[in-house]
């Protein structure tokens, strides 16, 4: 009997802790222009397939902080993304053998999922920050550039990716802090669903680094 009576106790101590780990959750926005590109390949031969480029873009958010230890916190969200893929292709049976480029404009919405750990103060009211985790996303919308140019017909509607960065984080008040931080995206699925049947099987995986600035409270 003392001992189920000693596990109650020590399960309602624990969440208790839990509880009051999540009630000091804290919640911001954060805005971020962009540099989106692609990492283009082809398994085949006959086509030479790469990315043509890079394009400034934007990302806006809404998050929330979530601490389960001393400096160590869930972040999780939803940020509206833009993107584009720029590509060139080049193959006999395409067009001649003349290269030929295609370019696409995507919007996403992202669903982070990341660690944030924090260092003690580097400075008066100022940590640094480190996060990691993964960014499953969901394409809405894409429009084709170059409509007279069909090397990619669709898309894939989901991704999944990668996402290391850090930043620095400094207090303006009691529960208010600024942060500016630079994040890496690295995308794991190839985006191409159906393509020209002219060219050898292309792969298109996503690239991008946010320049991000914000506030929690």
């Amino acid at each position: 009997m003392k001992k189920y009576v000693f596990t109650a106790l020590i399960a309602l101590f624990l969440s208790q802790k839990v509880t009051a780990q999540i009630e000091d959750y804290r919640i911001g926005v954060k805005l971020a222009p962009t540099v989106s590109y692609v990492r283009a390949s082809t398994d085949g031969n006959s086509t030479t397939f790469e990315r043509n480029g890079s394009t400034v873009k934007f990302l806006i958010g809404a998050f929330v902080d979530i601490p389960f230890k001393d400096n160590y916190y869930f972040h999780t969200g939803i940020n509206y993304a833009s993107r584009n893929t720029k590509v060139t292709a080049t193959d006999a049976a395409y067009f001649g053998g003349t290269p030929t480029s295609a370019e696409y404009d995507h919007e996403y919405i992202q669903l982070p999922a990341l660690i944030k750990l924090y260092t003690n103060e580097v400075l008066l009211d100022t940590k640094l920050f480190f996060n990691f985790g993964v960014i499953p996303e969901v394409r809405l919308n894409t429009n084709n550039k170059t409509e007279n140019i069909n090397l990619i017909t669709e898309f894939q509607h989901f991704d999944i990716n990668g996402n290391f960065g850090g930043g620095v984080e400094r207090a303006i008040g009691v529960q208010t802090s600024l942060f500016a931080s630079i994040n890496y995206n690295i995308g794991f699925i190839n985006q191409v669903k159906e393509q020209s049947n002219s060219l050898d099987d292309l792969k298109v995986k996503n690239s991008l680094i946010a320049i991000e600035f914000g506030i929690k409270f």
